[in-house]
């Protein structure tokens, strides 16, 4: 190809997506895939016309380290003279529209021979300098062309790069051990040909304590649980030694388990391997697969096999991690909020909290309703930023000193203004929103300070009317400022809704905008009548329960929030 080896490769600095930020992404390491199957990586900069590329795409030309130069002239001269007009127009045309090329073509190698190459690239822009670059792969497919000149022996090495890389980004985009078991179960049966796939997760005790199969319905399941050691027999031998197992066929599968014929008639295995899981030396499950057809297993074949493996071994980790911090978030959250609201005399109460997308994780978003020694009724919405422990922890902090404040006697003013200066004080650059309202309900006096949150709404009739005031900044960004208060009489028969901004909120529309569309959808929820209860009288909240539900399924996105949502809604005789 004419290029200038290893130079442009490590010079590429476009950053990857941030959902690949991440153990996965940092265990995987597609480079070494690539290695493994005797692939080629190669750049061109767009803006200087340069190439570059590594010393195995350097190979598969027949090129030296020192021989290759660095120049598009130079890559387009090694194309044989039939084929180089086609490769020219669908590269410049992809580097003029910024998409993506794949050509198969033939190449003169300097020492006579004509080889059939496959060439794969997208265009990526660099975030660091902007500039545009192509990136790509290439390797040598002669073995793929068996009717085509200069056809010879070989191996599919681009095939099970490309497959390598489709699982790697396929990986990147599952959270959980079962959506992981479901991407390299269902990605094997399409992309290897097997008939059967399992994998067997183990436990720091070495048992096994997770297993997800393809197909799920495999009648060869209900065999296991009467087998010694139980499930297919090489796993525990594969757990024992750490080393991959591959039976070419199945007399020699029997010959090594001959007490596992009734499975294999089962099963129809012609072939099959046994993976071992390993991360950080430690071994956390095993990947079985099982052909329907004899297989050599090559040593391309098992490079490729255990590349596939050591990808998911890491995959399967970081899910394992992501599920157990997700499940200490959540348990702690749970036990944050309040687990019911409290019943006062002509107030109804009702609250709704939905957590942000599971790529997103759950937040700082919280609620509170309480009723103090003197009768008065304490609500309050708050919005920690970020999500995870942090956020939680956060969150657990403010939820817990603004019910002290409130049990002191202290105003809604005090409690933001101590709530900004007890944040301020971390020192972490924590932010967050709130907003602290007293309900005197004998009187229907609402008492409340806002601390950068967004307004509550007011609902009489079908008229609605935000609180606009307010009464300070975000908690944390000024610890001395003192926060004001505002004092407002509620007609009976209101409501009044307090939320975060998970509710309102979406991307690429204007603020103002969601706040219509959310006070339109509630001054409808308000103005129909209670549903039935279940006893046959009437909703005993006032219809708050209807209200909230409706609200949230108007105007939240079912998925793909990047935000959680909490709502507080309060009615009043």
């Amino acid at each position: 190809m004419g290029l200038r080896t290893g130079r442009a490769v490590r010079a590429l600095r476009v950053r990857r997506p941030p959902a690949a930020q991440g153990p996965a992404a940092q265990g995987a390491e597609p480079p070494l895939a690539l290695a493994a199957a005797g692939v080629g990586v190669w750049s061109w900069e767009l803006d200087t016309g340069r190439f570059g590329c590594d010393d195995l795409a350097a190979a598969l030309c027949g090129l030296a380290p020192d021989e290759v130069e660095g120049t598009m002239d130079a890559a387009f001269a090694m194309v044989h003279p039939d084929d180089v007009t086609g490769v020219r127009t669908a590269m410049l045309d992809a580097a003029r529209t910024a998409g993506a090329v794949l050509e198969e073509y033939r190449i003169l190698r300097p020492d006579g021979a004509v080889r059939w190459i496959q060439v794969r690239g997208a265009v990526l822009r660099d975030e660091s300098d902007g500039a545009a670059r192509m990136v790509g792969l290439v390797g040598d497919v002669s073995a793929v062309q068996p009717d085509r000149p200069g056809a010879g022996p070989g191996s599919t090495v681009l095939w099970r790069a490309t497959r390598l890389l489709d699982v790697t980004h396929a990986l990147e985009r599952a959270l959980t051990v079962d959506e992981l078991g479901d991407v390299v179960v269902h990605t094997a049966t399409a992309d290897l040909g097997i008939i059967f796939a399992a994998v067997l997760l183990y436990g720091d005790d070495g048992q096994p304590y997770r297993s997800i199969v393809h197909p799920a319905t495999s009648p060869v399941l209900a065999l296991w649980p009467g087998l010694s050691g139980r499930g297919p027999a090489a796993a525990a031998d594969v757990v024992r030694d750490r080393q991959p197992r591959y039976h070419r066929s199945r007399a020699e599968y029997l010959a090594d388990y001959p007490d596992r014929e009734e499975p294999v008639r089962v099963l129809g295995l012609s072939a099959c391997a046994h993976l071992p899981l390993i991360v950080s030396d430690r071994l956390i499950g095993v990947l079985v697969l099982v052909w329907g057809v004899t297989r050599d297993f090559d040593p391309g074949d098992q490079a490729f096999l255990q590349t596939l493996a050591g990808t998911c071994a890491h995959a399967f980790e970081r899910a394992r991690l992501y599920e157990r911090q997700t499940m200490l978030v959540a348990v702690m959250q749970r036990a944050i909020l309040p687990q019911r609201l409290p019943n006062l005399a002509g107030v109804h109460l009702s609250a709704r909290y939905l957590p942000a997308s599971r790529d997103v994780g759950i937040g700082g978003d919280w609620y509170d309703a309480v009723v103090l020694p003197d009768g008065e009724l304490m609500l309050v919405v708050g919005d920690v930023g970020g999500h995870g422990l942090n956020a939680i922890a956060i969150m657990a902090e403010l939820y817990q000193a603004t019910r002290a404040y409130a049990l002191q006697g202290r105003t809604p003013a005090e409690i933001t203004t101590q709530l900004a200066a007890n944040l301020a004080g971390q020192g972490d650059e924590v932010l967050a929103t709130a907003v602290v309202a007293l309900l005197t309900p004998g009187e229907r006096r609402l008492t409340w300070s806002c601390a950068g949150h967004p307004p509550p709404l007011l609902i009489v009739g079908r008229s609605t009317r935000y609180l606009e005031q307010v009464h300070g900044p975000i908690l944390g960004a000024s610890p001395d400022h003192r926060y004001g208060q505002s004092v407002l009489s509620l007609p009976a028969g209101c409501r009044l809704l307090l939320y975060s901004d998970g509710l309102i909120e979406r991307r690429e529309t204007p603020l103002s905008e969601r706040l219509d569309v959310f006070a339109v959808v509630a001054a409808a929820g308000a103005g129909l009548p209670p549903a039935p209860g279940p006893a046959g009288g009437f909703d005993s909240g006032g219809g708050l329960e209807d209200l909230c539900d409706g609200i949230l399924a108007e105007i939240v996105a079912l998925a793909g929030r990047d935000d959680d949502v909490c709502l507080l809604a309060v009615g009043l005789d």
